[in-house]
């Protein structure tokens, strides 16, 4: 009896275990990799957002451009930061919209399709579209006009024409669309062309 009751001993004599101060180093070390992982992934979900509602967007102005060429009438995006009197779109980020008659036509007072019903659009979950690179339509229907940002509301419309261009409802104007996260930052522009209707998606920035 006595000479396993010995083995027993000393075999735990030889085992080796962790000591409380060893495993709280461990957990502390694993607390910092998840927070950094954490952190990692929040970020690149945040980067993702924004590129998928730079790709929504651009995708949209080509359909916008597609219908008004195929169509041969006017397709309007219009951006309503501040809302607008368009029903059904006060809410989104932006609306698309298809006109009566070209924009060109002779109407003082372009009209909306009555068999068309303007079409929300929202982009993805904390993203937004933060500004724009051209004046808002300020001209009263003057197609000459000029006038400054700050004297009238913050809509902005994309007129798609049906001979293939895209203008600020002021001729041969281009500019950039930028869309980025709810706090501005990353964010991604998207430009478009006057005289092509072309539209190209810049490098995410922060």
């Amino acid at each position: 009896m006595g000479a396993p009751l010995q083995k027993t001993r000393d075999v735990r004599r030889d085992e080796w275990g962790f000591t409380l101060q060893e495993l709280m180093t461990v957990v502390a070390i694993l607390g910092i990799l998840i927070a950094i992982a954490v952190i990692v992934f929040l970020a690149l979900l945040e980067r993702w957002r924004v590129e998928a509602a730079a790709s929504q967007f651009a995708a949209d102005l080509r359909l916008a451009h597609g219908r008004a060429t195929n169509q041969l009438t006017d397709w309007r995006v219009v951006f309503m930061p501040d809302g607008s009197p368009v029903s059904g779109c006060s809410s989104a980020d932006y609306c698309m919209i298809k006109l009566s008659a070209p924009y060109d036509g002779g109407d003082s007072t372009p009209t909306m399709d009555s068999e068309t019903p303007p079409a929300p659009r929202e982009l993805p979950e904390g993203t937004k579209i933060k500004e724009v690179t051209f004046d808002p339509d300020c001209s009263g229907g003057d197609r000459g006009a000029v006038a400054p940002p700050s004297s009238c509301g913050g809509t902005r419309t994309l007129e798609f024409s049906s001979n293939g261009t895209v203008r600020t409802l002021r001729p041969g104007q281009s500019g950039t669309v930028r869309i980025s996260s709810d706090d501005g930052s990353p964010w991604c522009d998207v430009m478009f062309t006057s005289a092509t209707s072309r539209i190209r998606i810049g490098s995410l920035a922060y």
